[in-house]
């Protein structure tokens, strides 16, 4: 059964011409940080006069499910990774939208923390209990707790279902959601790919000896079997590395990490590395070498200094360098592991596998309808690839040369800046993200955004639009 959605109309061809978008909402498959920053900095916008889409997520799941225990990425009881200020509004600089004298930017930045971790507590009523424990890492749990309060705050609609096809609809996007066995089409003005995808590991998992992260999580939640005493982990970044702390710290399990580097490198968290986090403005002018050692010293292939503190005091975690070509299971007992490295291949022996070096990061590719796929190759000049994609973002965190918004944070890194991926700057990813939609708006390499000359309020103004949370 298929039916048309009605909340949301198309839109109308050529309107990219002038920035507009009629009205349709800008779509998001995922309802996880990424949406949730959108529909906040969206609502916040427009509470302001701005004409910016309103944001629709399609989930699968539930709001922040990866953040939860029993959706395959987390216990739940791991410790976030980022600092909690790095919330859905950070780094609280509004400077696209307007001059940073202009009283609209303050104030847009003042209403954003009305959405933050901080305003979180104070609703909870346990602000004052959080410093006083000396401003402790939330676990996942807290914070899919954070994310599910700032979504109902902002108002983030949501379609449920699992999208099959994302096809170029004139000026915008259509996708076919399934749900149920019934299909819904969903058009919008722009299109976000957020979230890790569907795992794709560099092993066959079945279940049982050898695992892929979901299959360990929802494992793990339940009971790890007291015969998985020694467990071989693939993988060296942020994933992997809370996998090896669960199996060494909470299950008490012995812990060989496979790595593709020489060791496990702690990730780089010096002011100086944070500032390209916080503040890409200079990022694009690096050289493409050290954007890419920057990117591998800091977030690709590196545990956390929490992890790593973590794990000092487990003697049971080792390492060893080399990429897995393959694993051979016997049965019931050990698995082999075969491990190539310097032109040289060894076999490891463990009780269980688990690969966690993560998801695709075209997986996008396989449900766009063929006018997309055809776009993108011609956007691109060949057939889609990693590194081509990557060069081919822009400011707005789109690639470059389609006839409507694509934007991929996830693949922002190189192009744009480090940040965008992960949660460190999701506050500049809407707005960068927003700003495709607004004809004055300021992006790194244009010029001084003149909102106010385009006939949005100024601050004052924004008393009389109403409560922002009504």
């Amino acid at each position: 059964m298929s039916h048309t959605s009605t909340l949301f109309p198309a839109a109308t061809a050529g309107s990219w011409a002038t920035g507009g978008h009629d009205g349709a909402p800008l779509l998001v498959i995922g309802a996880g940080p990424k949406a949730i920053a959108l529909a906040v900095k969206s609502r916040v916008l427009r509470a302001a006069g701005f004409d910016v889409p309103e944001v629709v997520a399609v989930e699968r799941d539930c709001t922040a499910a990866n953040w939860r225990e029993g959706r395959g990425w987390t216990n739940g009881r791991q410790r976030l990774g980022t600092l909690p200020e790095k919330d859905l509004g950070f780094p609280y600089d509004c400077t696209t939208w307007g001059d940073s004298g202009d009283p609209l930017v303050a104030e847009l930045a003042q209403r954003m923390t009305g959405f933050g971790w901080t305003g979180h507590l104070l609703d909870l009523g346990t602000y004052a209990r959080w410093i006083d424990r000396g401003r402790p890492q939330p676990s996942h749990r807290e914070w899919a707790a954070y994310l599910e309060w700032a979504a109902r705050r902002a108002d983030l609609r949501t379609v449920t279902g699992e999208v099959r096809r994302a096809e170029l609809d004139g000026g915008g996007w259509e996708l076919t959601v399934e749900d149920g066995g019934s299909d819904t089409v969903v058009r919008g003005c722009g299109l976000v790919v957020s979230g890790p995808g569907p795992t794709a590991g560099v092993v066959t998992a079945d279940g049982t000896r050898v695992l892929d992260t979901g299959d360990f999580w929802r494992l793990a939640t339940r009971e790890l079997p007291v015969w998985a005493q020694h467990v071989v982990v693939i993988g060296a970044g942020e994933t992997a590395g809370s996998i090896v702390r669960e199996l060494a710290l909470g299950h008490d399990r012995r812990v060989t990490v496979v790595t593709p580097r020489a060791t496990l490198y702690s990730r780089g968290e010096s002011p100086f590395e944070n500032r390209y986090y916080s503040d890409p403005t200079s990022w694009t002018d690096l050289t493409e070498a050290d954007r890419l050692e920057f990117i591998r010293r800091t977030d690709r292939a590196v545990f956390s200094q929490d992890v790593q503190n973590d794990l000092a005091e487990s003697a049971e975690v080792s390492w060893e360098p080399g990429r897995v070509v393959g694993t051979r299971p016997s049965g019931t007992g050990p698995v082999s592991v075969d491990v190539s490295y310097g032109g040289r291949q060894r076999t490891l022996h463990a009780d269980l596998v688990v690969d966690a070096t993560g998801g695709d990061p075209l997986w996008f590719t396989d449900i766009l309808g063929p006018r997309a796929d055809e776009a993108l190759r011609s956007a691109l000049g060949g057939a889609a690839s990693l590194r081509g994609v990557e060069r081919a973002i822009g400011t707005t965190l789109a690639v470059d040369g389609l006839p409507a918004p694509l934007h991929l944070p996830n693949l922002a890194a190189f192009a744009q800046g480090p940040g965008f991926p992960n949660l460190s700057s999701l506050g500049l990813l809407s707005d960068r993200v927003l700003s495709a939609y607004v004809p004055f708006a300021r992006t790194e390499n244009g010029s001084p955004a003149a909102a106010h000359e385009a006939g949005v309020p100024a601050a004052a103004s924004l008393a009389d639009q109403g409560a922002l949370h009504r």
